[in-house]
């Protein structure tokens, strides 16, 4: 089990650059049809090696691969390549792949090097709502981190437009009403997934009677605040477009934020 491990340590981030590749190519090129099919297979190929890692990795570890940052990294990322690859079922996301898949391919990458195969999980922290707790937080994260990305998207998309610059890259971005759209969708998925957890979080706290979070974790919240706040000022206020694409941007520097000074999160 651990040369399996240790091959898929090194096949899945090699999959996950390739098919990133193939999607840069598919966004440049005046023909896509070579490279349409070669990214949706590089994309189920790298999604399935994923998968086997996390499924592979629980085995050997007996618990919910959910301990240390690295193994924190490679689910968020197996979220994100799943998002992915059901938003190509469901909208044109196709020839967005080079932009939403590439955090995938990072986050992948960076847990290589977070690894601790000989981290032991403390007793208070093995509980399965703490786990149910972890993955609504990172499936609400990789919410985040797509509406951010189609934000920026969006963001990009309206300065070519007002200065009249229409190349390559705004011949093949979605119209601004699409980009505007897709990014409420996910940045509500992410505030609901937030909530969820958070709930979670409380139940869990309260059944094994455990401390509640310090004020400093608290911060975490400010991240659920300016989501909940950009999606309120778009339904009552109508403030769409450039000044939603803005909120969501500070909302995701938010959070990568609170995560970077370690206000709540992974340990080991």
């Amino acid at each position: 089990m651990e040369i399996l491990i240790l091959g898929l340590k090194f096949l899945v981030p090699l999959a996950y650059l390739a098919t990133t590749v193939t999607y840069a190519k598919l966004f440049f090129a005046p023909d896509e049809g070579p490279f349409a099919r070669k990214a949706r297979t590089g994309l189920g190929i790298s999604l399935a090696l994923h998968t086997l890692m996390l499924v592979t990795l629980g085995a050997q570890l007996k618990r919910c691969p959910l301990g240390t940052i690295g193994e924190g990294l490679l689910f968020l990322s197996w979220f994100l390549g799943t998002i992915q690859f059901l938003s190509e079922w469901l909208a044109d996301y196709r020839r967005l792949g080079l932009f939403t898949l590439l955090p995938t391919t990072l986050c992948v990458v960076a847990a290589a090097f977070f690894q601790r195969p000989d981290f032991a999980l403390p007793p208070e922290l093995r509980s399965s709502f703490l786990v149910f707790h972890i993955v609504a937080s990172l499936a609400s994260y990789a919410c985040f981190s797509m509406a951010s990305i189609l934000a920026a998207l969006y963001l990009v998309l309206h300065r070519k437009l007002k200065n009249k610059n229409f190349d390559i890259t705004f011949r093949k971005l979605p119209p601004l009403d699409k980009l505007d759209k897709l990014s409420a969708t996910w940045s509500f998925l992410g505030s609901t997934t937030m909530v969820v957890a958070s709930v979670i979080g409380i139940v869990w706290v309260r059944k094994d009677s455990l401390a509640g979070m310090t004020m400093r974790e608290l911060a975490i919240y400010l991240v659920l605040m300016v989501f909940l706040t950009a999606g309120a000022a778009r339904r009552l206020f109508g403030m769409r477009g450039r000044v939603h694409a803005i909120l969501v941007l500070v909302g995701f520097a938010v959070l990568l934020l609170t995560n970077l000074i370690g206000a709540h999160g992974f340990r080991g």
